[in-house]
């Protein structure tokens, strides 16, 4: 069993780094790569035949220290949980490929909250249609590739040498005048 004070040691620990550092905190090239992980939770139509499940991707980011806008290039893979049969291939997944557009609100010297948006090309798989159809006592694999939309805040701590990240976004992908929407809520590492 773990015990209760594991994780305020950590987040001290790491609090006491990034004090420590707060004079190189700047990071220092203005291209840079990251990785981002989290958790996917489907919204309209798609949560029909979906439940929350899990992400993972990696990007490269350009960001100048005086601008407070920069804009990165992004690709996720989104696995969703299935509703209908579970311990089955039946889980839909998203695979996202986006660029977009970053805002700082707060040139703050270590936290910086900050806005994002952009648009994507988003494939989706399912062996159920997200806009139901008469797929519910058959297996019918749908994949679709389609134009799509995000947007969402985020907060960055900027320490020595590479950047922490949270941020919560809204995906929208327009498959044949239908949507697929999904919340990632994602924790990332730039370097």
């Amino acid at each position: 069993m773990k015990s209760s004070w594991t994780a305020p040691v950590v987040i001290g620990a790491l609090m006491v780094i990034g004090g420590t550092t707060a004079s190189h905190a700047q990071i220092s090239s203005p291209i840079g790569f990251g990785v981002v992980g989290g958790t996917t939770s489907p919204s309209g139509p798609l949560s029909d035949v979906a439940k929350s499940g899990w992400h993972a991707g990696a990007f490269l980011e350009l960001k100048l220290p005086v601008i407070p806008i920069g804009f990165r290039l992004e690709g996720a893979y989104h696995q969703l949980g299935s509703k209908h049969l579970p311990g089955t291939d039946d889980s839909p997944r998203v695979l996202a490929g986006t660029i977009d557009a970053t805002y700082t609100l707060l040139p703050l010297p270590i936290i910086k909250p900050y806005l994002i948006a952009g648009v994507g090309q988003y494939n989706v798989r399912s062996l159920r249609d997200p806009i139901p159809v008469d797929c519910a006592t058959q297996s019918c694999e749908i994949t679709r590739s389609a134009f799509g939309v995000n947007a969402g805040a985020g907060v960055r701590l900027e320490l020595a040498g590479f950047a922490a990240f949270i941020e919560a976004r809204w995906h929208d992908a327009y498959t044949s005048g239908k949507h697929a929407q999904m919340v990632p809520i994602s924790v990332g590492l730039r370097f």
